[in-house]
C-alpha cells in the first residue's frame, strides 16, 4: 500500500493474503479492503489487529475548557500548583475522581521539580490544554475485565491519523500512562489508546464489599442494580463455568469467603494480586485490543476506515506498560506497529538458545542475566534491608525508613544465610548479594531504600499471589492487606475509601492501604512494625523465606504453580522487525538492566540477527522513579530524569517514521551527574546520531558488550 503523502514513509505492503471483518463498538460491522503488492489476488482484504467480541458499553464523554480537557486541563502551572480535587471527599463526582487520577498518575511517575529541568527542559513548557472526546469500555469475559480507553483530541487528522497505544505502568488504571506517554502524543495531534491491561487499581473493600466502577467511583458490590465493578473477588459462584484462567486453581466458596471476611476484618483485594488469572501473561492481548478498540472507535466517529495499513501506530509506556507492548509485538506478526519506544521494560527475557556473557567495560563478565521479575525482588525482599549496614550505602535517602535493620541482620546469620561477623561485615555480605544477583553497584543505595519503604515487600506479594493464582482468602505467606490509622498497628475502615481508586497505584502500600502480618504475635499487625514469631523486629523475614520457599522448595504444593506462572510471562525476543527503541536507566534498582533490557536486546540479535531493527540506549545517572529525584537529591544521591530520554527517543522515532531520518545506533549515552539535584543541559547529554566508536552497545559473537 502506498503512502497517503510524500513524507510518511511507515507504511508497509504485505503479499500474504488475508481478510477479516471489524466489529465496531456500535454494532456496526464494516469489511475492510485492503491495499496489496500482488497483482494476483487484487481482492485482498485488510487485516485487523485482533477480534474483539467481548466488548462492553462504550461511554464517552466531551473535555474541554480551562478547568478540564483530555489532561485534566492541568497544563504546566496545574501540574505544579494542583487544586483541592474534591468538594467533598466523602462523596467524589465522576468528574472530580477522573481529575484526580490524572494528576496522581502523572505526577507519580515524573520529577516535577523546576531544577530538575520540568517545564524548561522536557515535559509540558506552557499551560496547553487538549480538548477531546474520551471513550471508555470493559474487555474481557466474565468478571474482572481489562479497561480500555482513548482519547481523541479534537487535533486528530483523520487524513493523516496517528494513534499512540500506551499500557499503564506499575499496577495503575488506564490513566497509568498520561504523564510519560499521553501528553507527548497527544501534543503531536495523534490519538491515545491506553490499557490498565487488567492490573489496574481495582480493589475490594471485603467488610462492606466495596468495589470501584469503570469511572472509579466507589459501589454497593452488593446491589445487583450496580455498575460493572472493575474487579471482584473470584468465586464458584461468581465464575460458574471457570475457563482456561482458572484452570488448575481452586476458587472459594462465597461461603469460604465470607469466613474469612468475618476472621480478618477491613481487609481488602487487590485485582494484580487476587485475579487468580495471573494477568500477566494477557498483557500483550490487552495492549492489542486497546488498539483495535481505538480503530474501531475512530472508524465510527469518522465514518471511514481506520486500520493499520493507513493508520500510523506507535507503541510507547514506560515499565509494566514497556513490557505490555514488547510483548505485544511479540505477539503480532509486524503488521501493527511502525513503531514501538519502551522505557525502561519489566521485561523477563527467555533463556537464548545460544548461551551470552554481558560484558561491560571495568566490570566482571555476566552470564547469569535474563534472571525473571520474581527472583530478583526475591533476593532484594531477603537482603537489601540488611545491606544498608554496608558502609558503600551510608546516609542512602529511606533506608531503615521502618526502623533499625540490626535484627534483620542477625535473623539471617541465624538462618544460616549470611557468615556471623559484626554489622558492618553483615552489611557488606548482603550487599555483595546484590551485586551477585545481577544488580549493578550504581542502584545499591536505591535498593536499600526501597527496602525502607517496603517497596520489595509489596511487589513480592502482588506477584508472588499472581503468579501462583491464589486467592485473598488463602492469606499467602501470612500477608494480607488493610488501612492502618496513624499511631496505630491494627486494621482498621478507612475514612478515604471513596477516593481509593483514584489515589491509587494498585500495590499496597498505597494510598493509605498497608501490608498486614497476619499471624504476628499479639494479633494481625501492620508489617512494617510488626514481630516476627521470634519476638524479633526483624523485617518478617520469615515472610520473605516464605516467598523464598515457594520458589526453591518443589515440594510446596505451590511451587509447580509459580514456575508455570513466571514461564507464561516470559519474552521471545523476536519484534518482527518492527523499528524499536529501548531505553533504561543504569542505575535503575527496581528493574535492573542485566535481566532486562541488556538481555533482551542481546536475546532479539539472535533470533532477529540482521533484520533486527531495536535499538538500546543506556544511560548513566538515571534510575526507575523520578518522582524521588528530588528526595535523592537531599542525601546526595544525584540522578537524571529518565523520562526525559524516553521523551528524546519518542521524537527520534516519530522522526524516523515521518520524515525517514535514521535512528541512532545502540549506544551508552554521554551523561553526567548533576550536582544539588539541579539539571543542566551539560549533565544530560543527548542521544547521539554519530556516536563515539567507544559508547556503542554492540553483540558479536555471543557476547554483548556495554561501554563503561
Amino acid at each position: 500500500m502506498q503512502a497517503l503523502n510524500g513524507t510518511r514513509i511507515y507504511k508497509r505492503t504485505f503479499g500474504i493474503s488475508r481478510s477479516v471483518v471489524l466489529s465496531l463498538a456500535v454494532g456496526l460491522t464494516v469489511t475492510i479492503s485492503a491495499c496489496s503488492d500482488s497483482d494476483d489476488d487484487p481482492a485482498d482484504e485488510q487485516s485487523a489487529v485482533i477480534n474483539i467480541d467481548s466488548l462492553g458499553a462504550v461511554s464517552s464523554e466531551r473535555h474541554e475548557g480551562d478547568d478540564d480537557g483530555l489532561l485534566g486541563g492541568f497544563g504546566l502551572s496545574g501540574l505544579l500548583d494542583p487544586p483541592d480535587f474534591y468538594n467533598d471527599p466523602d462523596s467524589p463526582t465522576a468528574a472530580e475522581l477522573r481529575r484526580a487520577t490524572l494528576h496522581a498518575n502523572y505526577t507519580a511517575l515524573v520529577d516535577t521539580r523546576a531544577e530538575g529541568g520540568f517545564g524548561t527542559l522536557y515535559g509540558p513548557l506552557d499551560d496547553t490544554r487538549f480538548p477531546g472526546t474520551e471513550y471508555r469500555a470493559f474487555v474481557g469475559d466474565g468478571i474482572n475485565r481489562a479497561t480500555l480507553m482513548l482519547q481523541l483530541p479534537d487535533s486528530f487528522d483523520p487524513d493523516d491519523p496517528c494513534l499512540v497505544a500506551a499500557p499503564s505502568s506499575g499496577s495503575r488504571n488506564a490513566y497509568g500512562a498520561v504523564g510519560t506517554t499521553g501528553e507527548w502524543a497527544l501534543a503531536k495531534g495523534c490519538a491515545v489508546t491506553y490499557t490498565d491491561a487488567n492490573k489496574g487499581t481495582g480493589a475490594v473493600e471485603l467488610t462492606q464489599n466495596i468495589g470501584f466502577d469503570l469511572a472509579l467511583q466507589a459501589i454497593d458490590l452488593n446491589d445487583s442494580d450496580a455498575a460493572e465493578a472493575s474487579f471482584q473477588v473470584p468465586t464458584q459462584e461468581r465464575v460458574p463455568e471457570p475457563g482456561t484462567d482458572y484452570a488448575g486453581v481452586v476458587l472459594p466458596t462465597n461461603a469460604e469467603l465470607a469466613a474469612y471476611v468475618e476472621a480478618n476484618p477491613d481487609r481488602y483485594a487487590f485485582k494484580h494480586a487476587h485475579s487468580q488469572k495471573n494477568v500477566e501473561k494477557d498483557w500483550g492481548l490487552h495492549t492489542l485490543q486497546s488498539i483495535q478498540f481505538a480503530l474501531n472507535t475512530l472508524s465510527t466517529e469518522f465514518e471511514q476506515s481506520f486500520t493499520p495499513d493507513n493508520t500510523l501506530i506507535i507503541g510507547a509506556s514506560a515499565s509494566n506498560g514497556g513490557s505490555a507492548i514488547l510483548r505485544a509485538a511479540e505477539q503480532s506478526d509486524g503488521s501493527v506497529f511502525d513503531g514501538i519506544v519502551v522505557g525502561e521494560p519489566n521485561i523477563s527475557p527467555m533463556p537464548a538458545a545460544t548461551a551470552f556473557t554481558i560484558n561491560m567495560d571495568g566490570r566482571g563478565p555476566v552470564t547469569e542475566h535474563s534472571v525473571p521479575f520474581y527472583d530478583y525482588m526475591l533476593v532484594s525482599e531477603v537482603y537489601a534491608g540488611c545491606a544498608s549496614k554496608a558502609p558503600v550505602n551510608a546516609g542512602a535517602m529511606f533506608a531503615e525508613s521502618r526502623g533499625d535493620t540490626t535484627a534483620r541482620c542477625n535473623a539471617l546469620v541465624a538462618a544460616g544465610l549470611l557468615e556471623p561477623g559484626d554489622i558492618s561485615s553483615l552489611g557488606e555480605q548482603s550487599n555483595q548479594k546484590l551485586l551477585d544477583a545481577g544488580y549493578l553497584q550504581e542502584s545499591t543505595r536505591i535498593l536499600v531504600g526501597y527496602s525502607g519503604i517496603d517497596l520489595f515487600q509489596s511487589l513480592i506479594t502482588t506477584y508472588g499471589n499472581a503468579y501462583t493464582r491464589s486467592s485473598v482468602v488463602d492469606s499467602l505467606c501470612q500477608i494480607s492487606m488493610a488501612h492502618v490509622v496513624a499511631g496505630t498497628t491494627a486494621p482498621a475502615p478507612y475514612s478515604r475509601l471513596a477516593t481509593l481508586s483514584a489515589d491509587s497505584n494498585g500495590v499496597p502500600r498505597t494510598a493509605g492501604v498497608y501490608l498486614i502480618k497476619d499471624d504476628a504475635p499479639g494479633g494481625a499487625a501492620i508489617q512494617i512494625a510488626a514481630a516476627s514469631n521470634s519476638g524479633e523486629l526483624d523485617y518478617n523475614l520469615e515472610g520473605a523465606l516464605c516467598w523464598q520457599d515457594l520458589r526453591d522448595n518443589e515440594a510446596n504444593p505451590l511451587h509447580e504453580r509459580l514456575n508455570r506462572g513466571i514461564e507464561e510471562i516470559r519474552a521471545d525476543g523476536d519484534l518482527h522487525g518492527v523499528p524499536t527503541i529501548m531505553v533504561h536507566g543504569r542505575a535503575d534498582g527496581l528493574i535492573p538492566v542485566n535481566h532486562s533490557s541488556r538481555p533482551y536486546y542481546a536475546l532479539n540479535q539472535q533470533v532477529e540477527g540482521d533484520a533486527s531493527a531495536l535499538k538500546y540506549y543506556e544511560v548513566p545517572h538515571a534510575q526507575h522513579l523520578d518522582f524521588l529525584l528530588g528526595s535523592y537529591a537531599l542525601a546526595g544521591m544525584e540522578f537524571l530524569p529518565i523520562d526525559y530520554y524516553f521523551k528524546q527517543s519518542l521524537d527520534l522515532m516519530h522522526d524516523h517514521l515521518t520524515q525517514g531520518s535514521a535512528l541512532p545506533e545502540s549506544q551508552v549515552v554521554a551523561t553526567s551527574a548533576p550536582s544539588g539535584g539541579v539539571v543542566t543541559p551539560e549533565n544530560l547529554g543527548e542521544i547521539a546520531m554519530d556516536v563515539a566508536t567507544d559508547r556503542l552497545i554492540k553483540y558479536e559473537d555471543s557476547v554483548l558488550s556495554i561501554p563503561q
